[in-house]
Formats: C-alpha cells, structure tokens, sequence
C-alpha cells in the first residue's frame, strides 16, 4: 500500500498554494497527537463509541492531508469490535504508520 496520495496532495497544492498546503499539514500534526490521546482514552474507558468517533475523525483529517495508509487503517479500525488489548497494539501501530507517514510527505515535498 502506498503510504502516500500523491495524486491527492499535488491537487491540493495546486488549489491551495505550498504554503496554505504546509499550514494544513501542520495543523493535521497538532490535531492528531489530540486524535491519539482520545483513542488511547476510549480504550481505557473501553468505549467502542469513543473509539469509532475518534477514529472517523483521524480517517477524515489523514484523508484530507493525504496519508493514505492512515486513512486506510484508521478505516479498517473505524468499526473493529476487537478487544481492547487487540486495539491499544493496533492503536500503537497506527501511530507508527502516522509518523512514517508525515516524515514521507515531508521528503516528497522537499
């Protein structure tokens, strides 16, 4: 799976300019150590529903700035009845991938 949408991202700078492109990156950077924190909270308070709410939000934001393979797992674990134990492993996963995701961009960009 590709870790970026490039097609995606070039879009976007095309519309949006470089510089309005970096302010939304840097913003999905910000908003998304909040994401994180609200999933690791809805698997402490074992909430399916925080869960699910937190996880559509990341798909929505990683989508917008083109992290593909974040979109994609935040996606696939969007709904995922898996215990909690199974979710705080694939929580940790998926913020590897994000950081794997944003270093990415910032190499295509530069």
């Amino acid at each position: 799976m590709d870790i970026l949408d490039k097609t995606l991202i070039s879009q976007y700078r095309d519309v949006l300019g470089h510089e309005a492109f970096m302010q939304n990156v840097d913003l999905y950077k910000e908003q998304a150590v909040k994401y994180f924190q609200k999933l690791e909270q809805a698997i402490e308070l074992q909430s399916y529903t925080q869960w699910q709410e937190n996880c559509h939000i990341l798909k929505s934001a990683s989508g917008n700035t083109g992290l593909k393979e974040v979109y994609q797992l935040s996606s696939d674990l969007e709904y995922s009845q898996a215990d909690f134990e199974e979710l705080q492993e694939q929580l940790m996963n998926l913020i590897v991938k994000n950081d794997q995701a944003l270093k990415a961009l910032e190499q295509w960009l530069n």
